[in-house]
């Protein structure tokens, strides 16, 4: 099975494109090719939105929530509880995780300077809540990433 993440600004549209709908339609696009490959593909953030950096730790907000968050932590082993963390839970915490961290350092929990990624737009600045979106594609039952957390 093939697996995609996207860490980067408006990172969605690659997998929408113009007029995509999953299914058998003979599109070009990356979002044709997940479908067809049943490929599951992790996009930071939405096709009209910025992806954001912390800066003190030269990570997207998307890398962090996966790796720091997600494995390190275990706070991916949520879908169920059950001590281990199998790769759509993981996928699927980035969605759920990134707008968990952006609202923890928006309360001044975290203690990091969020700020858009390099190469963003200035008009990017104006703080909104980066949302990744999760396109799953896979049509086979996952293994564990991880067993036994803990």
């Amino acid at each position: 099975m093939i697996e995609s993440g996207l860490d980067g600004c408006h990172s969605a549209a690659s997998v929408e494109g113009e007029g995509f709908k999953p299914g058998p339609m003979g599109s070009r696009g990356l979002g044709q090719l997940a479908y067809d490959k049943g490929i599951r593909v992790l996009a930071a953030s939405q096709a009209n939105d910025v992806a954001m950096e912390m800066a003190s730790l030269r990570h997207g907000l998307l890398t962090y929530a996966l790796l720091k968050d997600g494995l390190e932590a275990a706070r991916a082993d949520f879908r169920p509880a059950d001590r281990r963390i199998e790769l759509g839970e993981w996928l699927a915490y980035g969605v759920v995780g990134v707008p968990r961290l952006q609202a923890a350092e928006a309360v001044g929990q975290r203690g990091v300077l969020l700020e858009p990624a390099a190469g963003a737009a200035p008009a990017a600045r104006a703080r909104r809540a980066q949302q990744p979106r999760l396109f799953d594609f896979a049509k086979k039952k996952d293994s564990p990433l991880l067993e036994a957390l803990r």
